[in-house]
């Protein structure tokens, strides 16, 4: 039975209704567009807006928005800062605490860059205009109580982050290379304080860095009481904040590093399936989910945020290792990005069977392509399905819960990533079945995995400065 870990964390939903026009409220495309970049639809906001500029007046507000938009999936927190700057003071007549969302951007964004002094006015701002609307709405309903309930929450995390120290990173100018193990997991030691960890990027994680209990102990972390001070994360699995000294992973330090420690004393809930009915079945399914969790325990999972700061993550499969360059002789060049970000993940698009796919890029995931059974209902013409005598059952494990999944398995799919032809490493590479039953979070039409990612090349690029996934050689 195989297993596949995939960990999201998405620590605030703002309950809003998406930005409203002013001026051509009624052209239905701009409208469109406007939707598409409030729902993390990068690729589909792009192709639109540039056909909307050769025939449309794109309004002004609306082309700010979308430059803020375009910044934030870019990943050039600069510029996000920068318009959001221009875009909050003319809006906030008009859409009052509601602009509390862009104040929020504003925030991680001054966080990010490391602007600890403008992060605190904006938390200021956003506090008293929050204070100011508690006192004169009369507004009721589950959706304001959700978004008031986000908003508090997220205050609380601002006034928390002000006070952190700051994330800084120190990058030595001799590079050198990062082993990988050998295996489905590129695991390599980074340290921690100093002391040596097998490790993990996963673009899965929201959080900079999450670990166990049992590892925190281990290296001597100093943390508060989870039972007084627990955060909940997807719903289930309990954990605490800390702050990580330094981080060494090849030639960089990090310093100053938010950390998530989770309890691993429990055992992983195991949501049944209707294949696992039996008690004997039942009860070696629990030992096998358990013993899969113990190899995610001993794991320490850098997410996305320290990617980010890394900008450029170099695998070499051949000779398994891994560096960090500042710069690569005529990488991606002169093509546009690939990969973008949307709220705490990553994602990208292949063709499947010609069909845009768009999914949530996963390297915490031994998967190689999941998708969605509402993208595969909704292109079944162009996905047929393997056949099969008997129906195939595999197990899912995450941290937070796991669950036999029936699933169909395409045949003879035709994937298409970077103008390239890849080609599927057995006839199960690609899954379908509903992936919200299991995973958290946004991932549009379905998971990549690390099995995809580790197949694109023999040397293969992420460029999170410039939002490229490639293979180099």
């Amino acid at each position: 039975m195989r297993y596949r870990r995939s960990y999201y964390i998405i620590c605030l939903i703002f309950m809003l209704t998406p930005l409203t026009l002013h001026g051509q409220v009624a052209v239905e495309r701009l409208q469109e567009l406007d939707k598409l970049m409030y729902n993390g639809r990068y690729f589909e906001s792009k192709e639109l807006y540039e056909n909307l500029s050769e025939t449309t007046t794109v309004p002004p507000d609306l082309e700010l928005y979308y430059k803020f938009r375009m910044a934030q999936f870019l990943n050039k927190t600069d510029s996000v800062a920068y318009y959001l700057e221009q875009f909050i003071p003319h809006h906030y007549a008009t859409f009052g605490e509601k602009t509390l969302v862009f104040y929020s951007n504003l925030f991680d964004a001054y966080i990010e860059l490391g602007d600890t002094d403008k992060a605190l006015d904006t938390y200021l701002q956003m506090k008293r205009i929050w204070n100011e609307s508690l006192t004169k709405t009369n507004i009721g309903g589950k959706e304001y109580e959700e978004w008031r309930t986000a908003t508090e929450n997220f205050l609380s995390y601002a006034e928390n982050a002000v006070n952190l120290p700051p994330i800084k990173m120190k990058r030595n100018e001799t590079s050198s290379f990062v082993d990988i193990e050998e295996g489905d997991k590129s695991v390599f030691q980074a340290k921690y304080n100093g002391i040596s960890q097998n490790t993990i990027f996963d673009t899965g994680v929201g959080p900079y860095c999450i670990l166990s209990r049992k590892l925190a102990d281990g290296m001597g972390f100093r943390y508060d009481s989870i039972d007084e001070n627990k955060v909940t994360i997807n719903e289930n699995l309990i954990s605490v904040r800390s702050i990580i000294d330094s981080i060494e992973v090849g030639n960089i330090t990090f310093y100053n590093i938010p950390a998530f420690i989770y309890s691993d004393t429990a055992s992983v809930p195991f949501v049944s399936g209707l294949s696992i009915k039996r008690r004997k079945k039942r009860k070696k399914a629990h030992t096998v989910v358990d013993s899969v969790r113990t190899l995610f325990t001993d794991c320490v999972f850098l997410g996305l945020p320290v990617m980010k700061l890394i900008g450029k993550i170099q695998t070499d499969y051949e000779h398994n290792r891994m560096c960090f360059p500042v710069s690569v002789p005529n990488a991606h060049l002169p093509k546009a990005p690939n990969v973008y970000a949307y709220k705490y993940d990553l994602y990208m698009r292949i063709k499947l069977n010609g069909a845009d796919f768009t999914a949530h890029l996963d390297t915490g995931s031994d998967e190689y392509i999941t998708v969605d059974s509402a993208f595969y209902e909704k292109h079944q013409k162009e996905l047929p399905i393997g056949s099969t005598s008997k129906k195939n059952t595999f197990g899912v494990a995450m941290l937070h819960q796991a669950r036999a999944i029936t699933y169909k398995t395409l045949k003879d799919p035709a994937i298409i990533f970077d103008d390239k032809l890849m080609q599927p490493p057995g006839p199960e590479a690609v899954k379908t079945y509903p992936l919200g039953q299991i995973v958290p979070g946004i991932f549009f039409d379905g998971v990549i995995g690390n099995g995809f990612y580790r197949r694109i090349g023999k040397k293969v690029l992420l460029d999170l400065d410039n939002m490229r996934l490639e293979a180099v050689q």
